[in-house]
């Protein structure tokens, strides 16, 4: 385990992290025809919210593919772009993915705790990117 660094974890753990919250509630619908005078909620996963959360976790699976390759210590310098560049490519459209969600949502809807993991997730995914850069220059 020597050779597994801090961005190793921070990206590897924030992609599963990402991968479980694509499944979790991050929106919730208030206020549907109640019975005796209480209201229902009912709460919509990312993964039936949006069809750009199948590309979150495409795009999460694809970055714990570039850590198990570094820590496998493939040889993956005829790849011409950096693997930490991908991995911030990745992370950045699944955060804009996720805050876009965030902003734009059907009316009568609210957000929900999941996407908020998600937010988080996506974010320590780009600060391990971030890291994985400096140790490569």
């Amino acid at each position: 385990m020597d050779r597994v660094k801090t961005s190793d974890w921070l990206v590897g753990i924030g992609n599963l992290v990402l991968l479980i919250s694509v499944f979790l509630e991050w929106f919730k619908v208030k206020g549907l025809g109640g019975v005796a005078g209480f209201s229902m909620n009912i709460g919509i996963s990312g993964w039936d919210a949006t069809k750009l959360s199948i590309l979150i976790f495409i795009f999460s699976l694809a970055a714990i593919a570039v850590v198990v390759l570094r820590i496998l210590e493939v040889d993956l310098s005829d790849i011409p772009i950096p693997m930490s560049l991908v991995v911030m490519g990745l992370a950045g459209i699944s955060l804009l993915i996720i805050i876009l969600r965030i902003f734009i949502h059907q009316s009568g809807m609210g957000v929900s705790y999941g996407i908020f993991v998600s937010l988080v997730a996506g974010a320590v995914v780009l600060a391990g990117g971030v890291m994985m850069q400096r140790e490569e220059y």
